[in-house]
């Protein structure tokens, strides 16, 4: 089954299956989803997605990352399967040590913009009219989970 959201210049199809987005053939703890959001603020050619860990285990999970990025959003040219830098390169992260702790049952998330256009925004993904699908991934140095991947259309 497939839903789509219009965002007028940008276009969101998501493919749903059993309700969300789920870590595929992963062994991890965490289920990672990506989600879109509705856009209240940005104007037409702006679109957010939200980025979510979830412990699905009956145990506390204690994540680590080597750096200040947790969980990140990668980008797919869906016509040629090669990954996408948005306009102005990849994303920033501080070099430290960072932790989660997620009780059973527990998540955080991580909310992402982006617009259409070909000049970079500063906190903002700008990626150039085409078709595309989004998938996140968890930067933990144990678990290597991410999920499926969403596909979506900039205008």
């Amino acid at each position: 089954m497939v839903r789509t959201m219009t965002f007028l210049a940008l276009a969101v199809a998501a493919a749903v299956g059993c309700g969300s987005m789920t870590s595929p053939s992963s062994n991890a703890p965490v289920r990672v989803t990506v989600q879109p959001t509705e856009t209240l603020v940005g104007g037409s050619d702006t679109a957010t997605f939200t980025l979510r860990v979830e412990n699905i285990s009956l145990s506390v999970v204690d994540l680590t990352f080597p750096s200040s990025c947790q969980v990140l959003p990668y980008f797919v040219d869906r016509g040629t399967g090669q990954t996408v830098t948005p306009r102005g390169g990849g994303f920033v992260c501080a070099a430290v040590i960072t932790h989660q702790t997620l009780d059973p049952g527990g998540s955080f998330t991580s909310v992402v913009t982006v617009v259409a256009g070909s000049d970079p925004l500063a906190g903002r993904i700008v990626l150039p009219p085409g078709n595309y699908g989004v998938y996140a991934r968890l930067e933990d140095s144990t678990y290597k989970a991410q999920s499926e991947q969403l596909q979506f259309t900039v205008r």
